[in-house]
């Protein structure tokens, strides 16, 4: 794939593959294409200074000089006849598209001669194996998740527990929604940009992607899953932790312990040239050993580990390499989460995530491991 010629257009502020290609930051979309060694944009004039100096563009060419020849050659200044003029003139004449290329640019592109693939894989394989300076930068975007957890223990550690059993911090009832508020702040404050924390307590943390509502109660548990992004390098953190302000019950303590525990077995099998699927097993096998299978209630609900164990992260939060049942193998320079987790509809939820890169010799942590998770 490094040899392919590529055809993107992209929003690069939201869209991974384009910042991946460009290592351009742009609110607009824009057309590049060319080698991955040699990405070439075409784009509006008063971007072409900018993507000189802060892009990695072999070249920058000015889409508005295209749009004017294409209605001199081609009778219409429109976007695709631009296209076609700037990768003919470029020499190209083929191209490996992304899966979700708009439908429209595909079609016109296709009836003006360019011949355009969709891969059938990830664009961008290489992504999946960092640098290490892309390592350092999930570094920091865990580093800017921890800052969010930290503004989380302060507040529950400064709450009050009230007779019905509600937290109170500055004389008001402590809300899901508060919290994910100061868990935002926290993290802009250390560098981080897009941020949709969860803050869930009690049943609804057994929801294992519900965010969080209302007030948030002592004796339960708090589910809270950081994934910011990192403003300057683009690269996610992603964290989660699971806490009880107050005294959580036996039955409590025994979802904690047996989700620990299965995150523990999952880490020893990380290593290169290990399977995937055997850090899913691993954890999947403590879970159901300590009398939690993952099951379809006969009342509708799931209950159990119904959700992945870890997957890649970078430039997306959720990104290859995927941990399941599969027998593809890791590889130095990947950086993964682990987050076994148990939802119980009665009880709430537990989540504990860390993310670790694999190295030579086994795996290293992105983030600083913490696991105290009682707050009084």
């Amino acid at each position: 794939m490094p040899n392919s010629a590529y055809l993107l257009y992209s929003i690069t502020e939201v869209e991974p593959n384009g910042y991946y290609f460009s290592q351009f930051k742009s609110m607009d979309p824009i057309c590049m294409f060319g080698t991955f060694d040699a990405p070439i944009a075409l784009i509006h004039r008063m971007e072409v200074e900018r993507a000189k100096q802060e892009g990695r563009f072999s070249k920058v060419l000015d889409l508005k000089l295209y749009q004017e020849r294409a209605e001199k050659e081609l009778g219409a200044p429109t976007l695709s006849n631009a296209i076609f003029l700037a990768a003919k003139d470029c020499g190209f004449t083929n191209f490996t598209i992304p899966h979700d290329f708009p439908a429209q640019l595909f079609s016109d592109l296709t009836q003006l001669g360019i011949k355009l693939e969709i891969a059938k894989a990830p664009l961008f394989p290489q992504r999946a194996i960092k640098s290490p300076q892309e390592i350092e930068q999930c570094r920091t975007g865990a580093a800017i998740s921890e800052a969010g957890f930290a503004r989380v223990k302060q507040i529950l550690q400064q709450s009050s527990i009230s007779a019905d059993d509600s937290l109170i911090y500055e004389g008001q009832t402590l809300t899901c929604e508060f919290l994910r508020k100061e868990i935002r702040v926290a993290c802009t404050m250390a560098g981080g940009g897009q941020n949709s924390p969860i803050a869930a307590s009690g049943p609804q943390a057994a929801d294992c992607h519900c965010i969080g509502f209302g007030p948030v109660k002592a004796h339960e548990m708090i589910v809270v899953d950081i994934f910011p992004r990192d403003d300057a390098s683009y690269m996610y953190g992603d964290l989660s932790r699971t806490f009880v302000k107050g005294t959580p019950s036996d039955k409590m303590r025994d979802i904690y312990d047996t989700v620990y525990q299965a995150h523990q077995a999952a880490l020893a099998c990380f290593g290169p040239g290990k399977p995937l699927g055997a850090v899913d097993k691993a954890a999947r096998a403590v879970l159901e050993q300590r009398g939690y299978p993952t099951r379809l209630r006969e009342d509708g609900l799931w209950e159990g580990c119904y959700c992945g164990i870890g997957h890649g992260v970078g430039l997306e939060v959720h990104e290859f390499p995927f941990i399941r049942e599969t027998d593809e193998t890791m590889e130095v320079g990947q950086v993964i989460t682990i987050e076994p987790g148990l939802y119980i509809p009665e009880v709430g939820g537990c989540r504990i995530e860390d993310t670790i890169v694999i190295t030579k010799e086994g795996y290293e942590f992105i983030n600083t491991p913490n696991y105290d998770w009682i707050i009084e």
